[in-house]
């Protein structure tokens, strides 16, 4: 399907609709935006009509108008606009294809290789580490949840803040890129729900924990097939060994399939049925000093690479997976084993993951992040608990919940009351994060309407033998 002097909708501007309504209205296409969910500025469609000749509407469009719709894979099916072109069979594009269409024939991308990172877990830690690894030797571009990042002999700068991961920033980050001068060796761009089909390599973390999309039509695992099912010929897949969807989906892909052994995955799905090309094996030791630490043991087809001493002051069991995923990457990718171990082994976390730091002299266990989920917050209580134990603390201050709700789903009320009914009791305090966090009830709990709120209130009941555990989902 081509994308010249077409007339077309993209329905859902909230949610990366923008610069893709705007991309396809340069390249000669009549457009029009539906702001599906009422929630874009007024004066920012008359801008998008005014300056783009994009036709903006804050209601559904007849679909006879067009020759076919752009559409994000979330939306709701029953969406009166969604619904009529299926029963009419007129095309539907999801953002993803459209994006990846786009970039197709992109001149800009002449010479820059694409690296598109998509699951439900460890994206952001993935797509970090590899920066760093591929930048000893390339210049590379990261697009994360984190901000939009040039990399260079290790070293990040900041070249824009404030990009979402749908699939339509893709094209504001080249945009911001290009704009700053940097023209890298390889973009790499974290990717919510899937993938656009223009990867050179692609990277499929986890598709577990699973979840609802489309108000609860669909999968999210599903969605995240695109990476395989759009590959290019030629290109390269590294795949979770554990998700069998996955592996089902790629028997048939013109791309290069490599599979990893996921050791957070595998220790609750024991029955991996095929053998992985790459396994990662964590084994805790003691350094000169006495100093318990892990060792990180990097095999292929059964046979050990490298191994790495890892850093102390993070969580390093939240990174197995972020661990695996991109030294593989990086090693298929032309990265010396020299370079990828110095990365693993000056690793301090990511902030915001299972990063340990200091508040006004109390520790904190930094565990907020636009990922965290409650699964993500049952495992940092789990390490902060241990941590209190070896460390002979004395209690641990909870900071609980969501700074915004449309942040990948939002943190439902209804887990975290689940959650506080069950561990409630192992925290001394929990401050809920957020205005929806008012429905969650527990003895020992108060409220904050922020993130910074909520760790100031920790701050004032902590001491210096205590645990401050901050999870709440935030853009960071």
């Amino acid at each position: 399907m081509g994308l010249l002097r077409k007339k077309l909708a993209v329905l859902d501007l909230t949610h990366g609709g923008i610069p893709i309504a705007k991309k396809l209205a340069a390249l000669g296409n009549d457009v029009s935006g539906v702001d599906v969910y009422g929630t874009v500025d007024q004066a920012l469609l008359g801008e998008l009509e005014e300056k783009y000749g994009i036709r903006c509407s804050k209601v559904p469009l007849p679909i006879s108008e067009f020759d076919f719709l752009v559409v994000p894979v979330h939306l709701n099916p029953a969406y009166s606009m969604l619904a009529e072109a299926r029963a009419e069979g007129k095309a539907v594009l999801s953002h993803h294809e459209a994006v990846g269409k786009i970039l197709q024939d992109s001149l800009e991308l002449s010479g820059t290789r694409i690296i598109e990172v998509t699951g439900v877990k460890a994206k952001t830690s993935t797509a970090s580490l590899l920066a760093d690894m591929l930048s000893r030797r390339f210049k590379v571009v990261l697009h994360t949840s984190r901000g939009l990042e040039a990399w260079e002999k290790g070293s990040p700068s900041l070249v824009h803040r404030g990009l979402s991961i749908t699939p339509g920033s893709i094209l504001t980050a080249i945009e911001k890129s290009l704009e700053a001068g940097v023209r890298p060796n390889f973009f790499i761009f974290e990717i919510s729900i899937g993938g656009t089909g223009t990867a050179d390599f692609g990277i499929l973390t986890t598709i577990s924990p699973d979840y609802g999309i489309a108000n609860n039509t669909a999968l999210a695992s599903d969605a995240k097939l695109q990476l395989i099912l759009n590959a290019k010929s030629g290109s390269t897949l590294l795949l979770n060994a554990g998700a069998k969807k996955v592996l089902e989906a790629a028997k048939g892909s013109q791309a290069k399939i490599l599979t990893f052994k996921d050791p957070f995955y595998s220790e609750a799905h024991p029955e991996i049925s095929e053998t992985p090309d790459f396994v990662l094996e964590t084994e805790e030791t003691l350094n000169t000093n006495e100093v318990p630490g892990s060792t990180l043991h990097f095999l292929r087809t059964g046979e050990e690479i490298f191994s790495a001493s890892l850093r102390p002051g993070y969580n390093n069991s939240a990174y197995r997976t972020a661990f695996v995923a991109a030294s593989v990457s990086a090693l298929e990718l032309g990265i010396e084993i020299k370079d990828i171990v110095c990365v693993l082994e000056q690793f301090r976390g990511l902030s915001g993951r299972m990063q340990e730091k200091e508040l006004n002299g109390t520790a904190l266990i930094d565990n907020s992040n636009s990922g965290m989920d409650i699964l993500s917050a049952e495992k940092a209580l789990e390490y902060a608990l241990l941590k209190k134990k070896d460390e002979k603390k004395k209690s641990i201050i909870l900071v609980l919940g969501e700074e915004a709700s449309q942040v990948c789903e939002g943190l439902p009320p209804a887990s975290v009351q689940g959650f506080v009914e069950k561990f409630g009791t192992k925290c001394r305090h929990i401050i809920l994060v957020g205005q929806r966090m008012g429905e969650v009830t527990a003895d020992n709990a108060s409220y904050a309407g922020s993130l910074p709120e909520g760790l100031s209130k920790a701050s004032e009941l902590a001491g210096t033998e205590d645990i401050i555990l901050s999870s709440v989902k935030c853009f960071r």
